[in-house]
């Protein structure tokens, strides 16, 4: 994203040709230019490939530039954060005796960073290691493994721990004595498993399948230098390009374990095994042993659960494959337990009724009455944290559009702004602007506020290609973050966990209190920890208004030295659906309207008749410290589950009959952000309340509701804009003689309205989008 130096103003119908309209030229000329391209492009990649190793062999981190990796260590990732180095030594060992394995962990901490290095003493049963363990679940995480990549002295701890051994086995990091030029010998996105080849003979001159996994990577042939080895093992040799694009192809020498399986085909046996570019592509779950599916099975038929086994028998290999995974993924009695205590709350949660009060004032503050120096002090000392690489932004964009008519993300939607911009590029451009601001106020550069958007498993690869194809909207690649909340199974009026069809669970996501536990599984609060994050800003995607990163918000609440802070707009009338924010029997906490009878609602604040009681209604906008981040496994099981009374599609476990209910039929629980308010107490929390015209437009309904669609999400914006031409001493005109027309201010000039002198004593005819100063 160009930082914008001159500025223009102009009409919505003068706007330059968008993506789409420039992609099918830019599509021709690359055509025409395709060998041309190609040829460029791979002498590009080589440059970059031999530039990137000098550069880790200046720095320490290789001991010459073309140094060849090890071949008897492996690399082992996505691992559950409980698995302990002897876990995985027993698991592994099974191949071949392994001189080291390491579960690397944090220096400061000492929790698990969930990968792992393995040195085996021959690289052969490195080898075997490599083919038959990608996919296997080790304490309920599916492993990823590869061959180790780097020569670096990987940590002290592990070096110092175990270069005794290595020495004594005669091992080492790919042995320093043996240290030569890199002759890289396995292809990296397209290995071969080749664990049943059907009635295949490794005699000379017969061929491999031409196709591996649809890849169209052509398979080698059993030639002079390829040849049979022990049973069950052959040699092949092979060109392959490399998995990173910018490496040049190179030759490789495979020594194939194979047991011959006549019942399956062989596309079926030749597998892409660590081509891992999303949840949805990559390792195939593997079909379970008799033993662990008749443990699984007794582990549900304990929980009343076994229906979920009605159609097993008649799945396919494949399919039974993937039910086991995701069944083993599931605790029965878990669910059990949640299902009842959402369904049958304790008698002593209502024994009493709530005594509801608002937040004291040593918890409050309100931009609407509060004087200038304290914003100023909040807004400085705000982007000081910013300045010292405190502050991350956790974007919640798990929905989709569904009631907006549209399949996609939420965030992917455009509400007929004159730019066109959709939400995720109008909120990555204030975080842009931010960081800018940051930059200008202390005159450092490269000032980043790392954003973690969390999806749901529908709109997770969506919302992946959507910011690649939009180049992430200016902002780093490495500074943008997608992950994935976690989901729930889908239960019956009955208390049965719903099937989907024959092979697959009925599940939904877990709602935005699923946020918690997916910041650990995803690895983002590690991430966090290890960029020196101290101050947490996190919101939902549909609000257009919303102040990423709001230097105020992140002054204010800390300066209160809270673990929660939550931003509040003041309740339009007392019969407003909104929730509110207040005390709950002394703890704060968001109680439904729905929960508040009609005197409580229509109730005055003494202090200022004019206004109700309880107005601090939720916009789920909200500030966390890292410090409170921390503490996340000791409350997150505490948090309750919600009942939401869906029409849920099903197959009937008796008959196999494919059901679409026309009235609820089961249940979806859910978490919400906010149910952890309660666990703290009043000294950790605290409230403040913003001006909705300039913070707050949601988008819930479809076009044409009159009521947060995406007609008034437009026009709070226009609305915004507006006011800062005015205020800044310009004019707005329509052109229709309409006072209701209204100006697009890109968040790339103005974050909050500053920096718009250069619009004093100019006339603006609206609709305009002033994304660049007129030099003229």
């Amino acid at each position: 994203m160009a930082n914008p130096a001159t500025h223009d103003v102009r009409k919505p119908s003068e706007h330059t040709a968008g993506p789409e309209e420039s992609a099918e030229i830019g599509e021709s000329k690359e055509l025409r230019k395709a060998a041309e391209e190609a040829e460029r492009e791979k002498l590009r990649r080589e440059r970059e490939a031999r530039a990137q190793a000098l550069t880790l062999e200046i720095v320490g981190d290789l001991p010459f530039a073309e140094v060849k990796p090890p071949e008897n260590v492996l690399f082992v990732c996505k691992l559950n954060p409980v698995t302990e180095d002897d876990d995985l030594n027993t698991i592994f060992s099974r191949f071949g005796p392994i001189v080291s394995c390491e579960v690397i962990r944090d220096k400061r901490t000492g929790d698990s960073l969930q990968y792992a290095f393995i040195e085996y003493e021959n690289q052969k049963d490195c080898e075997q290691a490599y083919f038959k363990m990608p996919g296997v679940l080790v304490d309920d995480h599916r492993i990823h493994v590869d061959f180790s990549q780097s020569v670096s002295r990987v940590a002290d701890v592990w070096r110092n721990k175990t270069n005794t051994r290595r020495a004594q086995q005669g091992g080492g990091f790919g042995g320093v004595a043996d240290l030569e030029k890199k002759r890289q010998y396995r292809k990296i996105d397209h290995v071969l498993e080749v664990e049943a080849l059907e009635g295949l003979n490794a005699s000379k001159g017969e061929r491999l399948p031409e196709t591996i996994d649809g890849n169209g990577v052509e398979a080698g042939t059993i030639g002079e230098t390829n040849k049979k080895k022990a049973d069950g093992e052959i040699e092949l040799t092979r060109t392959c390009n490399h998995a990173h694009s910018h490496l040049p192809a190179y030759s490789v020498t495979l020594s194939i374990c194979y047991i011959p399986v006549p019942t399956l085909s062989i596309m079926n046996q030749l597998l892409g095994k660590l081509n891992l570019r999303s949840n949805d592509e990559g390792i195939p779950p593997k079909e379970p042993t008799e033993q662990e599916l008749n443990e699984l099975r007794e582990r549900y038929a304990k929980a009343s659960q076994d229906q979920v086994f009605a159609f097993y028998e008649e799945l396919s290999k494949a399919e039974k494959a993937g039910l086991y995974e995701r069944l083993t993924s599931i605790d029965p009695n878990h669910i059990n337990t949640i299902t009842e205590r959402a369904l049958k709350p304790s008698k002593d949660d209502n024994k009493e009724e709530a005594k509801l009060g608002p937040l004291p004032d040593s918890a409050t503050a309100s931009i609407l009455d509060s004087e200038s120096e304290d914003i100023d002090q909040w807004y400085n000392s705000g982007l000081d944290l910013i300045v010292k690489g405190q502050v991350a932004v956790v974007l919640m964009a798990g929905g989709q559009g569904t009631r907006l008519g549209s399949s996609a993300p939420k965030g992917c939607f455009n509400i007929g702004l004159p730019s066109q911009k959709s939400l995720f590029q109008i909120q990555a451009e204030r975080i842009w602007k931010i960081q800018q601001l940051a930059e200008k106020k202390s005159g450092k550069k490269n000032i980043v506020v790392p954003w973690y958007i969390m999806t749901s498993g529908p709109t997770r690869k969506t919302t992946e290609q959507f910011f690649e194809e939009n180049k992430y909207f200016g902002l780093a690649k490495d500074d943008v973050v997608i992950f994935e909340q976690g989901v729930l199974p889908c239960i019956s009026n009955e208390g049965k966990i719903l099937m989907e069809s024959k092979s697959k669970v009925a599940v939904a996501p877990d709602g935005n209190g699923g946020i918690y536990q997916a910041l650990l599984t995803s690895n983002v609060r590690t991430d966090m920890r290890d960029r020196g994050i101290k101050h947490i800003h996190a919101y939902c995607v549909d609000n257009c208004l919303v102040k990423v990163a709001d230097p105020v918000f992140l002054g204010f609440a800390a300066s209160k030295d809270v673990d929660i802070a939550t931003k509040v707009v003041r309740k339009r009338s007392a019969n407003e659906s909104v929730g509110l924010i207040l005390l709950k029997n002394g703890k704060p906490d968001v109680v439904e309207y729905s929960e508040i009878d009609t005197s409580t609602a229509e109730a005055k604040d003494p202090k200022q008749p004019d206004i109700l009681k309880f107005r601090a209604a939720n916009i789920v906008n909200h500030y966390y410290s890292f410090r409170f981040l921390e503490t996340i496994e000791e409350w997150a099981h505490k948090l309750p589950h919600h009942v939401a009374k869906k029409k849920i599609p099903c197959i009937d476990t008796e008959s196999g009959e494919n059901m679409k209910p026309e009235k609820p039929n089961g249940i979806k629980l859910e978490q919400f952000v906010f149910d952890v308010f309660p666990m703290l107490d009043l000294k950790d929390f605290a409230c403040m309340e913003v001006k909705r015209e300039d913070e707050f437009s949601p988008l819930k309904n479809a076009k044409g509701t009159g009521e947060d669609d995406p007609d008034t999400s437009k026009k709070d914006i226009l609305d915004q804009g507006k006011r800062w031409v005015q205020e800044c001493g310009g004019t707005v005109e329509s052109e229709g003689g309409s006072n209701d027309e209204g100006v697009e201010i890109s968040p790339l000039i103005s974050y909050g309205g500053e920096g718009l002198d250069f619009l004093n004593g100019r006339t603006i005819k609206a609709p305009a989008v002033i994304e660049k100063e007129d030099s003229g």
